[in-house]
């Protein structure tokens, strides 16, 4: 089989360049052209089946190429995975605040390195993109679990890190110009755009929640099918990390980050006792939750920061230390994980799902709930309890005007409406929230 399509070739600029179509078992009508400069080849496709315009398309192209290598400005030839070599030594060297975006951007390079490989990273296009996105879905869907499915925002974070690559391509030289708008471009590829808006949950469905997760968790002990020990470890543990959440707000990563050593366990009477201060507090429920609180230093996305939990927080710390000593007869040591899971992401939704409390239609749209609806769930519920903005941000690591415009204001909207619908009154719901039993 032959380069050239027999009695498609023929020569322009004297005789430098020969003009061509490939063999039909490439499939493809359009000119082609190749030629060598300074013992270097070059090949490139005209992107049209018209002899005329290819001609010209190409002819130029020889003339363009000849300029840059006159001029020193021709870029040259690298592979996608020695770039992106060079490239980690730079994240590693703290391009990125947060060690966790770092983290997050090695592990989605590696599939971006699996795909494009040897490619020369000056000649990718939007259809190199296409291609990895289809790639990248089919992988996912390799291991014969056909009921995953990546969410378009999974493989818009592929994007997004290709992009900021693509960035640091251009700036070193090794590509002429950057690939722009890359989610119009890829629309079609990457699915509808969906509704990523989280809700928060009311005290009423928080309560059910929870009652919901005892279910499942007696449930689990009585064992069955879909019972055991194993499972029953899973959703206490699952049990604890929500009251937790609802009562920091910390991000679910920040939350998985956390080691024992980042939580203190406080108790206000000793605060109050080394000031010289004497104070009692009852011994019901909401007294003793108020009496204990956290201290917890979080690393997430935005850095390090520190966060003060409420009494709920203590107990679940408390509550899982208990756990763990039951399940794995031994006490967790500073350095342990608290959480020590990946993601809890399956056993939330399962939640979810059976306490129907997953997805929400709000007018016409559905919205849905997940793990993030617990730092939501937390701040809307200081919101209510009159905390200040600037006081529920420094605490969960982001800022007053964020909290105010994402929060306060949709819920101001929100109790205007239940006031002149009368939906939602206080003798409708329960005034109190119950934490833990």
């Amino acid at each position: 089989m032959g380069l050239y399509r027999k009695g498609t070739d023929f020569k322009i600029k004297d005789n430098a360049v020969t003009i061509f179509k490939k063999d039909k078992s490439r499939k493809t009508e359009n000119y082609y052209c190749r030629f060598s400069l300074d013992g270097q080849q070059y090949e490139f496709s005209s992107k049209t089946s018209n002899k005329k315009n290819a001609t010209k398309i190409l002819g130029d192209k020889y003339e363009e190429i000849k300029v840059l290598k006159k001029t020193g400005n021709l870029i040259k030839s690298k592979r996608f995975s020695d770039c992106w070599k060079e490239y980690t030594q730079e994240l590693k060297q703290g391009i990125y605040k947060s060690q966790n975006t770092t983290s997050g951007y090695l592990t989605k390079g590696k599939l971006l390195v699996d795909f494009f490989k040897s490619k020369n990273v000056g000649k990718l296009t939007y259809d190199d993109l296409k291609e990895y996105l289809i790639w990248r879905v089919d992988k996912s869907l390799g291991k014969g679990n056909r009921s995953i499915k990546l969410q378009r925002e999974t493989l818009m974070g592929d994007i997004r890190v290709f992009s900021k690559f693509d960035t640091w391509l251009v700036d070193k030289g090794y590509r002429l110009k950057k690939l722009g708008h890359l989610e119009k471009k890829l629309r079609d590829t990457l699915g509808k755009k969906e509704d990523t808006s989280r809700l928060f949950f009311h005290r009423d469905e928080y309560q059910k929640l929870l009652s919901v997760s005892k279910q499942r968790i007696k449930s689990a002990e009585q064992g069955g099918l879909d019972g055991g020990k194993k499972v029953a470890f899973s959703r206490k543990i699952l049990h604890q990390f929500i009251i937790f959440g609802v009562n920091t707000g910390i991000r679910v990563q920040g939350m998985l980050n956390l080691k024992w050593e980042d939580c203190k366990c406080r108790d206000k009477r000793n605060d109050y006792l080394a000031k010289g201060i004497e104070r009692k507090w009852g011994k019901d429920f909401f007294n003793t939750l108020d009496r204990y609180y956290t201290i917890n230093n979080v690393k997430d996305k935005t850095g390090v920061h520190q966060n003060i939990g409420m009494g709920g927080s203590y107990f679940a710390l408390k509550k899982i230390r208990e756990i763990k000593e039951e399940y794995y007869g031994k006490k967790e040591s500073e350095s342990d994980y608290i959480f020590n899971v990946k993601t809890f992401a399956n056993g939330f939704n399962s939640l979810l799902e059976q306490s129907k409390l997953k997805s929400v239609k709000i007018g016409d749209k559905w919205k849905r709930r997940d793990a993030v609806s617990l730092r939501h769930t937390y701040i809307v519920f200081q919101i209510q309890n009159n905390i200040s903005e600037f006081i529920i941000g420094k605490n969960v690591g982001t800022s007053g005007k964020m909290i105010y415009e994402n929060y306060t204001k949709n819920l101001k909207t929100l109790a205007l409406v239940d006031r002149l619908t009368n939906v939602n009154s206080t003798s409708q719901r329960k005034s109190r929230l119950v934490v833990i039993k």
